[in-house]
């Protein structure tokens, strides 16, 4: 599972240097999903990605790095500061930075950095390696795996279908929810659908490919997706 990562930095050629040196050095650990040059835009991206890890500038328009923090409140991601002038490297460790890189960013200080931090995600969900976790205003759930019988894309929404019969929304993507799960259990069957394995009952070749659950309920298997699907079952 890959660490989701957001990149904030008022300079371009910063951000694509940056996304550079980690989906060559780092891809197998991080995956980028998403880039923002005001704090505006961050904002926005925090809220709808929920990273782990924030790659932040301290140089920003209209307000620093540390400011933007302090503008909006407690954040559950990591933080890595980013920046040219090493007087901010003790303000920035009082905002519980995991870690700092001075530009221009040595490649084995970023690779360092980024793989304690995966690897303290990877131990911490070791423990709940058998669950999926819902997190909401009023807390964290932690659903079975094999209480899933089906995630259903619902705009950047995720409705997800457990198999006591009733539903849980979360404000996720389908492809966020995907990357979380088991790639050997759960298998996208359609662009709006992604399946349990376990709860697969049959598979029935009509009308180029139809997936019959356990519950009778069933579901066409879309053409991008047909060859994954069957390399799954032979």
């Amino acid at each position: 599972m890959k660490l989701k990562a957001l990149l904030i930095d008022d300079e371009q050629h910063c951000l694509d240097t940056l996304s550079y040196d980690l989906e060559t050095h780092c891809s197998h650990q991080v995956d980028i999903q998403g880039t923002s040059k005001n704090t505006m835009e961050a904002t926005a991206q925090i809220n709808k990605v929920k990273p782990d890890l924030i790659f932040l500038d301290i140089e920003l328009p209209g307000m620093n790095g540390i400011e933007f923090l302090e503008s909006i409140g407690e954040l559950d991601s990591k933080l890595v500061f980013t920046t040219a002038y090493s007087q901010y490297a003790l303000e920035g460790y009082k905002h519980n930075a995991s870690g700092y890189l001075l530009k221009p960013i040595d490649k084995e200080e970023l690779i360092k950095i980024v793989s304690k931090l995966y690897a303290e995600k990877k131990n911490d969900q070791s423990i709940f390696n058998d669950r999926l976790t819902i997190k909401d205003a009023q807390g964290t759930e932690f659903i079975k795996l094999s209480d899933i019988r089906l995630c259903e894309a619902s705009n950047n929404y995720t409705i997800i279908h457990l198999t006591a019969g009733d539903k849980k929304t979360v404000s996720k993507t389908l492809k966020a929810v995907q990357s979380e799960l088991p790639t050997n259990q759960f298998v996208r069957i359609h662009q709006s659908y992604l399946i349990n394995m376990q709860c697969v009952k049959k598979y029935l070749r009509m009308d180029g490919g139809t997936i019959e659950l356990d519950n009778g309920e069933q579901y066409r298997l879309s053409k991008g997706y047909r060859e994954s699907f069957l390399s799954m079952i032979q």
